[in-house]
């Protein structure tokens, strides 16, 4: 089985709009793999052979929080359609700045749903501030995982408010947290990510986009971390399943640990049956 665990989609009636939005703030400088929806993420799926993929909503507002939670119950309960239900697995997010956010976790794990997206950028947090903590701890305490963009982001190109030192600072204030940092732990500083991830309880995806492709120091850690605590994704739309793959399998890994990360892990960490 091969699971994404690190995929976007938006509303059919904003999605090429939201697109084309995210394009130009990059400076045109990515191209997406498929349109933005869930029929085009789930065509692009069946084409390359991925049989789950985990949806990462934002939460860029807290009131955003409720329509995000009840998207994602429509999605799992089959409201928008038999096969978004059974190939996708969404998760929740909630703003860390919403005073209410003890209470909008709560929802989330009382709902039944797996986990929330976060991103420091979009919500403008930093990763190891003592009030993010606080929230980490909360999530430890009502088994929700946390799926987080860790590096720099192409539409922000500044200093990092969520690289690798600060995963790091997380995972050992809260500890049995389960937190996957996208991008093989901070994206185009994959040196950092060795210096302070390697061996460390933390969920590394493999995420990296067009730019970490042949990076050394990416394909250091898919050889030399936990293959128990790494987990296949792309990023889409902004990365093709097919390149996704062609990464990971590039790391000429034993035959048990590719298996893993394409599937495996993902599969154990979210409670997915065959």
């Amino acid at each position: 089985m091969i699971i994404d665990v690190h995929t976007h989609t938006f509303p059919d009636r904003i999605a090429k709009r939201a697109m084309q939005r995210l394009i130009e703030k990059t400076g045109n400088s990515i191209s997406p793999a498929s349109d933005g929806t869930l029929a085009g993420l789930l065509h692009a799926m069946r084409h390359a052979g991925v049989d789950r993929a985990v949806l990462c909503p934002i939460a860029t507002k807290p009131e955003q929080t409720k329509d995000i939670l009840a998207e994602a119950c429509a999605i799992r309960d089959g409201a928008r359609g038999e096969g978004v239900a059974r190939h996708l697995i969404p998760l929740a997010s909630v703003h860390p700045a919403d005073p209410k956010w003890a209470n909008r976790l709560r929802a989330i794990a009382d709902a039944d749903i797996r986990g929330v997206k976060l991103h420091p950028y979009y919500q403008a947090f930093v990763l190891d501030a003592p009030e993010a903590i606080a929230f980490f701890k909360r999530c430890c305490d009502l088994n929700l995982i946390v799926q987080c963009h860790c590096g720099f982001d192409i539409g922000f190109p500044h200093d990092p408010l969520c690289g690798p030192e600060r995963v790091a600072n997380v995972i050992r204030q809260v500890p049995g947290l389960r937190f996957i940092a996208a991008h093989l732990g901070g994206w185009l500083d994959w040196e950092a990510s060795a210096k302070h991830l390697l061996g460390e309880d933390v969920y590394l995806d493999t995420s990296v986009l067009r730019h970490g492709r042949e990076d050394p120091h990416a394909l250091r850690l898919l050889r030399e971390h936990d293959p128990d605590k790494l987990l296949f994704a792309t990023d889409a739309p902004w990365m093709a399943f097919e390149d996704g793959l062609r990464f990971v399998r590039s790391a000429g890994l034993p035959p048990d640990h590719e298996a893993a990360i394409l599937g495996g892990n993902a599969q154990r960490l979210f409670t997915i049956s065959g």
